[in-house]
């Protein structure tokens, strides 16, 4: 009997189990539907947001292509505008700097970058006309013309505008600066006002000539008859012959004057510097034959290539030499020694001799052409008058050859002057003329 019991007891605990476990079993199905549902919704929503990512992400590689390409446009646009451009961050550093900005301050494009302003860029004069000053002050300026000086002490002229850098929010985040070379241009409005004014001054000098010639002919041609009605041996011929020789002087010199006040069109051309002045000492020899017995005209190049270019007007340029070299035969006496030497200076030796005689752009030197004698040199009290009009210690001459000289050169945008020999004696005439830095390879 108790062992009858013990086996109903069993079964009950054994089905107990078995009811547990089936239970349990039917839980963990449940919880295994739940998860399978739950995997396919999330496989479906992972599906859903896969495919807007991928929408999302093209729509930002085309976003970002257009971004580029925006970019590359706009820095296209500021590599080719001839235009410096400038851009500073809040903190004053350089965050653009284009070739042109490089190219007129000369300045590596790539050495500003990410460096402070004010250890880069020369502040000009006035100060306050660039970007770091707009980043700091929030200020803005348009079309300031300033002066800068650079590192080698050559001033350039330039027109500057500025302003703020704002994002979406329209908070500043930084400044541009936009700036224009105006040395040329400054130049050619020198050159122009100093044309307009020998314009004036010749119109003047042309009607006075005019005037003055009409009287001169009446007296010419009265002394004319004179001479012919007097005879030999009357002591007024001398006096009457004075008289004809005077009014012919008279007359040549209106003849140069009216020269003189006569507006020159130039026609420049570039023209190799050395068989320019070969060309023109050749002509100058075979004209002047008859004086060059006893003297040597040597032709010299230092530093400056067969191929040196010059860009003049060959005529009027040849005039210009001409008057010198007539005036250096006289002043030896017509025996003696006359010499042309040509350099081509660097840009540094330019700069230090002659920026204050001379505007040229970054990319231009000087080409001096010196002509010397070896005569008794010029008086010290007259050096300073030498190209002036009507000046001359000559007693035959008219004081314009080289004052027309002079107005040829300062025409082509060069500059002229003349100095005494320091050790020997003589004078040297200085023609100075801009000339391209990179005219050859090498350069």
């Amino acid at each position: 009997m108790e062992d009858l019991n013990k086996i109903i007891d069993n079964t009950e605990t054994d089905n107990s189990d078995l009811s547990r476990f089936t239970e349990s079993y039917a839980s963990f199905n449940r919880i295994i539907n739940s998860l399978q549902r739950k995997y396919l919704e999330l496989k479906e929503d992972f599906s859903a947001q896969n495919e807007l990512l991928v929408q999302v992400n093209k729509k930002l590689v085309e976003q970002t292509e257009r971004n580029i390409t925006a970019t590359e446009y706009l820095n296209s646009i500021l590599h080719s505008i001839s235009a410096g451009v400038i851009t500073v961050d809040q903190d004053g550093k350089i965050t653009h700097f284009n070739p042109s900005a490089s190219l007129i301050l000369g300045i590596p494009a790539t050495e500003p970058l990410q460096k402070l302003y004010r250890d880069i860029i020369p502040p000009g004069d006035p100060s306050y006309a660039n970007a770091l000053r707009t980043a700091e002050s929030g200020n803005e300026y348009d079309s300031v013309e300033k002066t800068v000086t650079l590192p080698d002490s050559s001033k350039l002229r330039l027109s500057v505008s500025t302003a703020l850098i704002k994002d979406k929010d329209g908070l500043p985040i930084g400044a541009t600066e936009v700036f224009q070379d105006l040395t040329k241009i400054k130049k050619m409005e020198n050159q122009i006002a100093r044309l307009n004014t020998l314009a004036a001054l010749g119109e003047m000098a042309a009607t006075i000539a005019h005037e003055v010639r009409n009287p001169i002919a009446g007296i010419g041609g009265f002394a004319s008859l004179l001479d012919k009605d007097i005879s030999e041996d009357d002591p007024n011929k001398n006096l009457i012959g004075k008289i004809i020789k005077g009014v012919n002087n008279l007359d040549l010199t209106v003849d140069t004057l009216l020269n003189y006040t006569r507006f020159e069109e130039i026609h420049k051309k570039d023209l190799n510097c050395n068989e320019f002045l070969r060309q023109t000492i050749e002509q100058f020899t075979n004209d002047h034959n008859e004086m060059l017995e006893k003297i040597e005209i040597k032709n010299s190049m230092i530093n400056s290539g067969d191929d040196l270019e010059i860009c003049i007007d060959p005529m009027l340029f040849r005039q210009v030499l001409f008057n010198i070299m007539k005036n250096g035969i006289e002043a030896i006496d017509y025996k003696g020694r006359i010499s042309v030497q040509t350099e081509k200076l660097s840009r540094q030796k330019a700069v230090e001799n002659y920026s204050e005689r001379l505007i040229f752009g970054l990319q231009e030197t000087v080409v001096e052409i010196k002509i010397s004698d070896s005569g008794s040199g010029i008086n010290e009290n007259s050096i300073d008058d030498i190209f002036s009009q009507f000046f001359t210690t000559k007693s035959d001459g008219n004081g314009l050859g080289l004052a027309v000289a002079w107005k040829i050169v300062k025409t082509h945008g060069g500059d002229m002057f003349v100095e005494n020999h320091k050790i020997d004696s003589g004078a040297t005439f200085t023609i100075l003329l801009a000339t391209r830095i990179n005219e050859r390879p090498g350069d």
